[in-house]
């Protein structure tokens, strides 16, 4: 299908988004009381989803779940009843994405990230659009990925959802031209993409601040202080933010 630009619903920029939901030391990241805290503040959320073995999408962050749940093992080889018998380290079970959509249903925007073990896989992404298939509110739902496959794959099976690019520096660490190819947006115009997502601890720079200028949306993570709010701010449209309360704009 041919791209179509979309643009973030207003809600993307004026509503702070929280990372992994509204998380600390007492509730885990992408957690559904996470996610309903986030919801009671009116705060937009960020979650991340991987692909389980039996074809369902798991939200998490890691594919080696022992940092989240203290128990060794792996999403992608796990099916979602095996996933069942590991908690957050809360004791919060892990979500799938259907809770997630139940659950937010259209009351705040959600920016959904596609995970990946090594690569991508376009069996994840064709999930999550069939799983986004009836959602009561599409304008508030956005889409991103690292992977430049994954954001121009979305871009060319859909044009109901805004799709972004997740962008930082030293990334690969032994790669200088593959780092330089990433803070440099040089993909962005093979993936299609709507919007920049970007790391804030490499903003500003000159080749977010010309996308900015031609009008692509930028979002800025991962906020976790003041300072860095007003870096982002200054730099972007609006941040993805842990660890502090920001107000809406």
């Amino acid at each position: 299908m041919e791209t179509v630009k979309v643009k973030l619903n207003e809600n993307f920029i004026t509503l702070p988004i929280a990372h992994r939901g509204l998380h600390s030391a007492e509730v885990s990241e992408n957690s559904m009381e996470a996610f309903r805290l986030a919801i009671e503040k009116g705060y937009a959320i960020e979650i991340d989803v991987h692909l389980t073995l039996d074809g369902n999408l798991a939200v998490i962050h890691d594919s080696f779940l022992s940092r989240v749940t203290g128990k060794s093992g792996i999403v992608e080889q796990l099916t979602t009843n095996k996933l069942k018998d590991y908690r957050l380290k809360d004791g919060q079970p892990i979500p799938m994405l259907s809770d997630v959509l139940e659950l937010v249903n259209g009351r705040v925007p959600l920016l959904i990230e596609l995970k990946f073990r090594r690569t991508f896989n376009e069996r994840q992404a064709d999930v999550l659009l069939m799983q986004l298939k009836d959602y009561p509110k599409k304008q508030f739902i956005a889409l991103q990925s690292f992977h430049p496959k994954a954001v121009r794959y979305l871009k060319e099976h859909t044009d109901e959802y805004s799709v972004g690019y997740l962008s930082s520096y030293k990334l690969v660490r032994t790669h200088r031209f593959v780092n330089y190819v990433l803070l440099s947006l040089k993909l962005f115009k093979y993936m299609h993409a709507d919007f920049i997502s970007y790391d804030v601890n490499y903003l500003p720079n000159k080749y977010v601040a010309s996308k900015k200028k031609r009008g692509v949306q930028v979002l800025a993570w991962t906020v976790n202080s003041e300072e860095k709010k007003r870096r982002a701010l200054a730099a972007a449209d609006n941040i993805i933010f842990e660890h502090i309360l920001p107000e809406r704009r």
